[in-house]
């Protein structure tokens, strides 16, 4: 038996990885057996890009790139767009969160290079918005 909430929207994912290629984010990719059916790698300007169901990789390719590592999620039911950045392993992770007096789960940043507006990062992080189903207002 299936509900409506089972066919409501569900958050989407990217990653940015600054300064890895494609080639070499889809080596580390390739460890999790069920990779190709759940995420596609490409280049980017800042780097390689992943979309789709990532699971814990962003943190494997903080573990694995220099980065930083942008982790994007967009859940176009609520509207709530967030990005953790992490720089490597031995430093916290931080986190851009649209809801201003939310927990963050992080600590909480107020911008993302410079932007902050999500389709400004969205942009600067050369993702485009279509990609996780985000309406330009």
């Amino acid at each position: 038996m299936t509900s409506e909430l089972d066919d409501a929207p569900r958050a989407r994912s990217a990653c940015v990885v600054v300064g890895a290629t494609a080639e070499q984010v889809a080596r580390i990719g390739d460890l999790e057996a069920d990779a190709r059916a759940r995420f596609t790698v490409r280049p980017n300007k800042l780097g390689a890009l992943i979309h789709g169901r990532l699971g814990g990789l962003p943190v494997d390719l903080a573990d694995a790139f220099a980065g930083p590592v942008y982790d994007i999620l967009y859940n176009p039911t609520s509207g709530w767009f967030a990005v953790t950045i992490f720089h490597g392993t031995d430093t916290a992770p931080v986190r851009y969160d649209n809801r201003p007096g939310s927990e963050a789960g992080y600590p909480r940043v107020d911008e993302v290079l410079g932007q902050t507006a999500p389709a400004a990062i969205l942009e600067a992080l050369d993702v485009p918005a279509e990609l996780l189903g985000y309406v330009l207002a």
